[in-house]
């Protein structure tokens, strides 16, 4: 005796629950992806250390390395908001180390970036390099004398983190279409398989009649 293995209506209902389930972990991962880009990148500005100038503030460094200064032409702090341009003129920045008195060269960076994190704003202006901890003051102001209160925030390795966190998200993203994709290829070959196997049954019965 021949079972036959029909493509019938519980196979194709499982079939298309299958494909469900792939639609739905596609959905489910680009829903993550969302929700954990805007949390992590909207906490990433908590790492920056913002300055209101003209006038300074002591920054306790605990990393040695690059610390970039970033302007935000949109910004809040010190409970105010801020919305001065995407341009400033005339702005000097001095770094000194406190323990020392040691100034330490403060020179554009090697590249440019910008970040958006709610109502923050901001771009690359400037950087310095921190070869000890400590605590470093901070100031700037205008060399013509006066100008309008910005502000500066400043952090290191800010990019790399952003960049980490967007290729973190990407990869939340695409690992739910590849497990919705082999979820829906192993569905289709299963179907292809049954329908390959119950030909090759009706041949054979056809054959001992």
């Amino acid at each position: 005796m021949f079972r036959r293995y029909p493509v019938d209506g519980s196979i194709i209902r499982l079939d298309i629950w299958r494909y469900a389930l792939a639609v739905l972990i596609v959905i489910a991962g680009f829903g993550l992806f969302a929700y954990y880009i805007f949390n992590s990148v909207s906490g990433a500005g908590g790492d920056l250390v913002q300055v209101v100038v003209p006038g300074g503030a002591d920054l306790d460094l605990k990393e040695t390395g690059e610390y970039t200064v970033f302007y935000e032409s949109r910004s809040f702090a010190d409970g105010k908001f801020f919305n001065t341009g995407e341009q400033i003129n005339g702005l000097q920045i001095n770094v000194v180390q406190k323990a020392t008195g040691r100034e330490l060269a403060v020179y554009p960076p090697s590249g440019s970036f910008r970040y958006s994190l709610g109502s923050r704003i901001g771009q690359s202006i400037m950087a310095f390099q921190v070869d000890r901890p400590g605590v470093y003051r901070i100031e700037a102001s205008y060399v013509s004398g006066s100008g309008p209160e910005v502000v500066l925030a400043v952090g290191s390795g800010f990019a790399w983190k952003i960049f980490s966190l967007v290729l973190s998200s990407l990869a939340i993203a695409f690992g739910s279409i590849a497990f919705a994709a082999i979820i829906a290829i192993t569905t289709y070959r299963g179907r292809i398989k049954a329908i390959a196997r119950q030909k090759e049954e009706e041949r054979i019965i056809r054959g001992l009649h």
